[in-house]
């Protein structure tokens, strides 16, 4: 069967929706996370509606290797309260998947269950998702994220670049809306490119307090950097041309 480009959502039911590569970043109107990737995007310019495809594409029951039991869709949680997802740590406020426990189900983001379990550079460098840290993330430096859930994480064969799924995208978020909104809440349309800049994590995120040579802190410098680059491609979906760009500056640097 052939990609599907054209569909019909209930959750936007009076108007078709259509498999396309936005040029900003956008909300998913069902689980309420960032994207910037492909999606399905409603064919009235005006509705600004957008799903990502994993939302687009969700059934009432789904399974994944670190939860023991079936996942159940939901366009809303069930129960009421703060709800965060296991996965990414960020809350969940629209569609998502739950465990059927009672008392204290798991919640996890559609996107966040499709994660890859291996990302691998172009240098060869490969990251696997782990349901939990033997080390410390090198980011927050604690093997939980700082609300407290344990969080997957990428982590390289090598095992010296480790990184929770909570802490990238906390920190991509943050600073793309540092930079991408004004302080009135308007959106600032005279620099995208450098909101999307700014969203990649620095060196304060990738470099570990160590001593080392030169040499060997430039190397992983640049291997850090590939590694982020991956979580967020994961993350947020295949990343724009200006996102690409940024890329090639940092690791340039």
């Amino acid at each position: 069967m052939g990609l599907i480009t054209k569909i019909k959502h209930s959750s936007h039911s009076e108007h078709f929706l259509l498999l396309k590569r936005p040029r900003q970043p956008y909300e998913c109107d069902g689980c309420k996370v960032l994207g910037f990737g492909p999606c399905y995007e409603c064919e009235h310019e005006d509705c600004n509606f957008y799903l990502h495809e994993e939302c687009a594409k969700a059934t009432p029951s789904t399974s994944h290797p670190f939860s023991k039991c079936s996942l159940r869709f939901h366009s809303r949680a069930p129960q009421k309260g703060e709800r965060c997802c296991d996965a990414c740590g960020q809350h969940v406020l629209g569609f998502v998947y739950q465990c059927k426990h009672k008392k204290n189900p798991h919640d996890y983001h559609p996107s966040c269950l499709k994660l890859q379990p291996t990302l691998t550079a172009d240098d060869g460098t490969r990251l696997h998702l782990r349901k939990k840290l033997s080390s410390k993330c090198l980011n927050c430096e604690s093997r939980k994220t700082s609300n407290g859930i344990k969080g997957w994480s990428y982590v390289s064969s090598c095992g010296g670049y480790r990184y929770h799924v909570a802490c990238v995208k906390d920190r991509v978020l943050k600073k793309w809306m540092e930079v991408y909104f004004l302080q009135d809440g308007k959106v600032n349309e005279t620099d995208n490119s450098l909101a999307l800049q700014s969203a990649i994590p620095s060196r304060e995120l990738e470099l570990p307090s160590r001593k080392s040579s030169s040499k060997a802190k430039k190397t992983w410098i640049r291997k850090a950097k590939k590694a982020i680059m991956l979580i967020i491609s994961a993350l947020f979906g295949d990343p724009t041309t200006l996102i690409v760009v940024a890329f090639q500056q940092l690791l340039s640097d």
